[in-house]
């Protein structure tokens, strides 16, 4: 059970809720460090605070992971199509720069990190993809067994060269911002769509972990993200709450939906499940608390495979 952790959410240790942190087994921080186009790695300023209130409170044998953002697109408008382009060429500048690899891997040694991982929905050229499968295969070198590296994904950007995915040691699927006809987030049946298309692709089961979001969007596609915890106890039985202030219907996915998500893709053999994000969740006291609904849908494969024995 992967879960990002969002930097500006552990900044004040009082208010952090660490009820889930004894479930999770693999935990990601993002949003507090960047590397620019020269391959240096920058650390937010609040960095060592945000760490210090993670890091201890991780359970021994537990991974910790250090996301990496890169330079963010520098044009003042134009389409999404190019401003990506303007993004993906400052990347490509880090990744060619020769030293980033050695600078992530100092990194990863000063704090403790188990590995690397990048979020990377941006490419959409063949070039900024040559770029940055050149960049994962020279990082695999440098950083040796002793690092992993992993990417979150989205299906359809699929740009990585067999020799990238090689060295790849987990992809997180992107499984949400997706919508059925209807309007739903984030369906079963969507969830099953892009596992096809990872497996098709040719990454192997034991990399992939699906992502699970904690968060509604509305049935309309507007620019909304509305947390789990705040809106657990309003949402109807279709993980469907009318937000009066917005006039907008949004989709959550509700406990039986992750829970049959979650036994679905460890029916297919996949390695596990991601949740974005960790802070977006209800206590783990709250019986409908996602995290138990994890929990819940790995009992319910155990048992499905297990049926028969004996």
């Amino acid at each position: 059970m992967t879960a990002y952790l969002i930097g500006r959410d552990f900044q004040n240790k009082d208010v952090i809720d660490y009820s889930h942190f004894d479930q999770i087994t693999d935990f990601i921080l993002i949003g507090s460090a960047d590397f620019d186009v020269n391959g240096r790695v920058l650390l937010a300023e609040n960095f060592d605070a945000v760490y210090n209130n993670i890091a201890p409170h991780i359970p021994p044998g537990k991974r910790f992971y250090l996301n990496l953002l890169g330079p963010k697109c520098t044009l003042e408008g134009g389409s999404w199509n190019a401003r990506m382009r303007n993004q993906g060429n400052l990347h490509t500048r880090a990744f060619e720069s020769g030293k980033l690899e050695a600078n992530t891997r100092s990194v990863l040694e000063q704090y403790g990190f188990d590995g690397v991982y990048f979020d990377y929905e941006y490419p959409i050229n063949r070039k900024s993809w040559k770029s940055f499968n050149r960049f994962i295969v020279s990082l695999a070198s440098v950083l040796g067994d002793k690092y992993k590296i992993g990417l979150a994904m989205s299906n359809g950007r699929f740009g990585q060269s067999k020799e990238a995915m090689a060295v790849t040691d987990f992809v997180e699927i992107m499984n949400y911002d997706v919508w059925d006809k209807a309007g739903n987030h984030s369906t079963l049946e969507n969830a099953n769509k892009d596992i096809r298309a990872f497996l098709k692709k040719g990454y192997a089961r034991s990399k992939l972990g699906l992502g699970l979001p904690f968060y509604a969007r509305p049935t309309t596609q507007e620019e909304y993200w509305y947390d789990y915890k705040t809106y657990w106890n309003r949402i109807d039985e279709n993980g469907l709450y009318s937000d009066a202030a917005t006039g907008l219907t949004f989709s959550f996915n509700t406990y039986d939906v992750i829970k049959k998500k979650v036994a679905f893709a460890l029916s297919r053999g996949l390695g596990g499940v991601m949740v974005w994000n960790y802070a977006y969740d209800a206590p783990a006291d709250n019986e409908l608390a996602l995290f138990n609904a994890i929990e819940d849908g790995i009992r319910t494969a155990y048992a499905e495979n297990t049926k028969g024995i004996n």
